[in-house]
C-alpha cells in the first residue's frame, strides 16, 4: 500500500507522526509526506517528504491522510480526514468540503454528527477511531528528562498558557491585563502560541519579562502538555488534549462546556484559580472523564492502528455505487490551487 500525508500547517506534523510510525512498525507499505515548503522544513523525524505536488501525484498513493480541510484533488487515492484538533465546538469542524471519502472521528458525539452528515450527503463514510496524535501524547514519558531537554527545572511548578487565535474565542486580550504580576517564584510560565496567532498578539506577549515567562516557538505541544502542572486556555482544542492527561485546566471565558474545567470569566480571578488547581488537581477529574467519554474516550494508544484498520475496511468492503459521486467543487478546487500556487 502507498500512503501519502498531505499537510499545510506546522501543528499537523504531530498529528501524522504516530500514524506514519505505525505504518512503518507494521510494515504496511510505503509512505510519503507532502508538506508546503515552510512546514516541510520543520519535519524533525526521519521520513521521506516532498513539497512538490507533482511528486505527490507521481507517487500514486492509494490512501491520502489529511489533518485539514482540503487536499489537492488531482492526487489519486482514498482521501481520509483525520482532523487537526479535538475542538468540535468551532463551526469548521463539521464543515463538509467535498474532498473526503472517509472521516475518522475521535468520539461518540463527533461520530454521531458526522454520521448524520454522511446520510445527508451520501458520498463519504464515517468510522470512529480516535485521534492519532493522542498515541504520542499518552505514551510513557520521563518528566525530568523532558524538563532537561526543554531547559526547565523539574522541581518547580510549570504553568502553560496556550490560547486559541480566533477573535471570537481567544483570551489573550483579557489575560494581558494581569499576566505580568501572576507568576510566583516557585513557578515557570510557558506561553505557547497557536500557529495562527496574529503577529500583534505575539508581540504583546514577547514584551513580557523573560525572567518570568518563556515563549515556546516549537510546532509540537506534546512535551509541554506532558510536563505542565496546569493549563490555562480558553475555547481551544488543546484543552481536550491536556484533559486526556488528567491534569487541571483553567479556561478563561469558555463559550461551551464550562463544566469541563475551572472556568473564570475575568482574568482578575486567575491567580486564585491557579492556587485552587494546584491544591486540588483532581477537583474536576469526574467532569473531565464525562466530557472525554463523548469527545475522545480512547486512551489505549491504538488510535493510529484503528485509523489504518478503518482504511483497510473501507477499501475491502465499499462496493461500487455504494457512495454517491463527490461534488464537482470547482470553487474550492480553485481556492486550493491559489493557496498552493499550483495551476495544473
Amino acid at each position: 500500500m502507498r500512503y501519502l500525508f498531505f499537510i499545510t500547517k506546522p501543528y499537523s506534523i504531530s498529528v501524522i507522526r504516530p500514524l506514519y510510525e505505525e505504518i512503518r512498525r507494521e510494515a504496511r507499505g510505503e509512505a510519503l509526506i507532502f508538506a508546503t515548503p515552510p512546514v516541510k522544513a520543520l519535519i524533525d523525524f526521519e521520513a521521506p517528504s516532498t513539497d512538490s505536488i507533482r511528486t505527490a501525484i507521481d507517487f500514486q498513493p492509494e490512501v491520502v491522510f489529511v489533518p485539514g480541510n482540503f487536499v489537492y484533488d488531482k492526487i489519486p487515492g482514498l482521501k481520509v480526514q483525520i482532523f487537526h484538533g479535538l475542538c468540535e465546538e468551532k463551526g469548521g469542524h463539521y464543515k463538509i468540503t467535498g474532498f473526503f471519502d472517509l472521516y475518522c472521528t475521535s468520539g461518540p458525539l463527533i461520530t454521531e454528527k458526522f454520521q448524520q452528515l454522511s446520510k445527508k450527503y451520501g458520498y463519504f463514510k464515517v468510522k470512529e477511531t480516535g485521534w492519532p496524535k493522542v498515541d504520542d501524547l499518552l505514551k510513557p514519558y520521563d518528566r525530568s528528562e523532558l524538563c532537561q531537554r526543554l531547559q526547565l527545572d523539574p522541581h518547580r511548578k510549570i504553568i502553560l498558557y496556550a490560547p486559541t487565535f480566533s477573535p471570537k474565542f481567544k483570551s489573550s486580550n483579557e489575560i494581558l491585563k494581569v499576566i505580568s504580576d501572576l507568576p510566583h517564584s516557585d513557578e515557570q510560565w510557558i506561553i505557547k502560541f497557536h500557529d495562527l496567532m496574529p503577529s500583534e498578539d505575539r508581540r504583546s506577549f514577547e514584551k513580557l519579562p523573560h525572567e518570568k515567562f518563556r515563549i515556546y516557538n516549537g510546532y509540537d505541544n506534546t512535551s509541554l502538555l506532558q510536563i505542565a502542572d496546569v493549563l490555562i486556555s480558553d475555547t481551544s482544542s488543546i484543552v481536550y488534549e491536556f484533559m486526556l492527561l488528567d491534569k487541571p485546566v483553567i479556561t478563561i471565558g469558555a463559550k461551551v462546556r464550562q463544566e469541563k474545567a475551572l472556568n473564570i470569566e475575568s482574568a482578575e480571578n486567575l491567580r486564585a484559580a491557579i492556587e485552587r488547581s494546584l491544591e486540588n488537581p483532581q477537583e474536576f477529574a469526574e467532569n473531565r472523564r464525562q466530557t472525554l467519554a463523548q469527545i475522545h474516550p480512547y486512551i489505549d494508544t491504538l488510535n493510529s492502528q484503528r485509523v489504518l484498520n478503518a482504511v483497510d475496511d473501507f477499501l475491502r468492503n465499499t462496493t461500487a455505487g455504494e457512495l454517491k459521486k463527490k461534488p464537482l467543487n470547482l470553487y474550492r478546487k480553485y481556492k486550493v490551487r491559489r493557496q498552493l500556487g499550483v495551476w495544473f
